[in-house]
């Protein structure tokens, strides 16, 4: 999938994606929204409303490992040629957005999963501030950073990782350095637009 690798969350725990899954709709999100067939759906956990600004729907996956993983991804401006450092070929945007549902064997193993996944980036970025955040009724764990490696195109970003059920989720916002948009206005709006399904 040409320019997912540079997501955190997609760099330290996704291998091949697949086709895109089925999901069955709930009536509304824990929120009380009633839930919109419009949003891009997650599996059966997470409906994503658009995130405007600019961007646009580029993949939306399931992995077919027989594991519970779901992946969506945005775009923003225009996309230029990049070449990897695995040497591959791949196309990258002045800004894009990841989201990744992981289903874990209990709350707990998501939990520790979340705190992986912040740890990691910890080690890979160099991270300008980190904070909790309660949005659209779910606690976030959000990080700024900055990239500062000659293998990423990317130059800054935004974070947020949080647990529901046994599900880990990990959104991030990655941007090079001539995007013009406010990454963290951007992120907090998209996530007020993250929708939970009722666990079962």
């Amino acid at each position: 999938m040409k320019g997912r690798k540079y997501g955190v969350a997609l760099l330290l725990m996704v291998g091949v994606l697949g086709l895109s899954g089925c999901s069955q709709y709930p009536d509304q999100a824990v929120d009380g929204t009633p839930w919109d067939t419009n949003w891009t759906m997650l599996g059966s956990v997470v409906g994503a409303e658009e995130p405007g600004n600019g961007f646009s729907l580029l993949e939306n996956y399931s992995v077919l490992t027989g594991e519970d993983i779901y992946y969506a991804t945005w775009v923003a401006g225009a996309s230029t040629e990049y070449t990897n450092e695995d040497g591959e070929d791949v196309e990258v945007y002045d800004a894009q957005l990841y989201v990744l549902a992981m289903g874990c064997a209990d709350g707990t193993h998501a939990k520790e999963s979340q705190e992986e996944w912040i740890g990691r980036q910890q080690e890979t970025y160099t991270v300008t501030e980190t904070w909790n955040e309660m949005r659209n009724g779910e606690e976030y764990t959000l990080m700024t950073y900055t990239c500062g490696s000659e293998t990423n195109p990317y130059d800054r970003g935004i974070s947020a990782f949080a647990v529901y059920g046994s599900y880990a989720v990990s959104v991030e916002l990655a941007c090079r350095d001539d995007f013009a948009g406010q990454e963290r206005e951007i992120l907090l709006q998209f996530l007020d637009g993250c929708h939970y399904a009722p666990l079962s």
